[in-house]
């Protein structure tokens, strides 16, 4: 009967999982490099009565600067200047490069800009990139984006006497700081995934939820989930599921490299009936499980801080919906 129940808990979970979240929140992973790095109908600047050529140079020059190479700098089939750079990454080991473009394009009369708009540059090889491991990715990543805006802003400061005043320089950085691939997930390197594992179960279960099991025990898993229950009922197993889920890559010796870790957790889950011993129960079960999650991520962090990717730091889950409150009502579109 127990097994039953349980078993009944975590399909409702699985099927409840992609409410877990709320709307501000991503329910997939972030492609790590893939930001907002692509053309845009209005121009970043317009520039008049200045040399092609000086505004080539200085195009050129400012993003030199900042570790791009350049690659081709060319005029299209329809009089559009195209600059080509490559930048430097770390291929796994390997030595490589990824493409930046960007185009200026606009009136030019006797080699002088009447109107000539600088666009948003954009990435060439994201798919390539996505092809990288996990690591190097955010390594490039916390080197590429910051250079871009560094180079953008010198343009900025180089051409201000060029600049149409009205429609100003409109570059936003596009670099915001780490960012892991889930967004309230934590990210490790640098210790075993069961050691990991282990920690978190500590703190869980030190914090009163109970360790039903581990859906993949080996040591390097690239996936795995750990499931427990929240008893409602302190003498008896049933009670809220929760999880953990895990996605890891491993250096060469067998370390994360990294290991990520995310809840899985869903506030609206079909609870398991209850008899009239458990009412009190279940009238404290929100307060209570929300105490002992608390307790546990303060564990969690204590014990596991010194694990995490550099330059981040350690993330809570964001407070959802008290447990046990009825899923909120998908509204129909009416129709138009």
């Amino acid at each position: 009967m127990t097994f039953r129940i349980l078993s009944k808990a975590l399909f409702c979970l699985a099927l409840g999982l992609v409410f877990a979240f709320p709307s501000n929140s991503q329910s997939g992973p972030y492609p790590i490099v893939a930001r907002t790095v692509s053309g845009n109908v209005f121009p970043i600047a317009i520039y008049r009565n200045i040399p092609v050529d000086q505004l080539n140079k200085l195009l050129i020059d400012s993003f030199s600067e900042f570790n791009f190479s350049l690659r081709a700098a060319k005029k299209d089939a329809d009089g559009v200047m195209e600059f080509e750079f490559s930048y430097p990454v770390d291929r796994d080991g390997t030595s490589g490069s990824v493409i930046f473009k960007f185009k200026v394009d606009g009136t030019v009369v006797n080699r002088k800009c009447m109107n000539c708009f600088l666009r948003m540059g954009r990435l060439q090889d994201e798919k390539e990139i996505g092809k990288l491991s996990w690591m190097a990715q955010y390594e490039l990543s916390s080197r590429l984006y910051p250079d871009i805006d560094r180079s953008y802003l010198a343009i900025k400061n180089k051409s201000q006497a060029y600049l149409d005043r009205q429609h100003g320089f409109d570059y936003r950085n596009i670099w915001d700081g780490e960012r892991n691939r889930f967004a309230y997930g934590n990210v490790y390197v640098g210790i075993k995934l069961p050691d990991l594992k282990r920690e978190i179960s500590r703190a869980l279960t030190d914090s009163g939820f109970i360790l039903l099991r581990d859906s993949n025990s080996v040591v390097d898993a690239t996936d795995s989930t750990l499931t427990f229950s929240f008893p409602i009922d302190s003498g008896k197993p049933e009670g809220a599921v929760y999880a953990i889920q895990f996605a890891n890559q491993f250096d060469v010796g067998g370390l994360c490299y990294p290991c990520e870790a995310m809840q899985m957790y869903d506030p609206h889950q079909t609870l398991p009936p209850l008899g009239l011993s458990a009412m009190s129960g279940r009238l404290t079960l929100a307060s209570r499980f929300e105490s002992g999650l608390d307790r546990a991520y303060d564990q969690i962090k204590a014990s596991t801080e010194r694990y995490l990717r550099p330059r981040t730091q350690f993330v809570r889950p964001p407070k959802l919906a008290p447990l046990g409150t009825p899923r909120p009502r998908i509204m129909p579109v009416p129709p138009t």
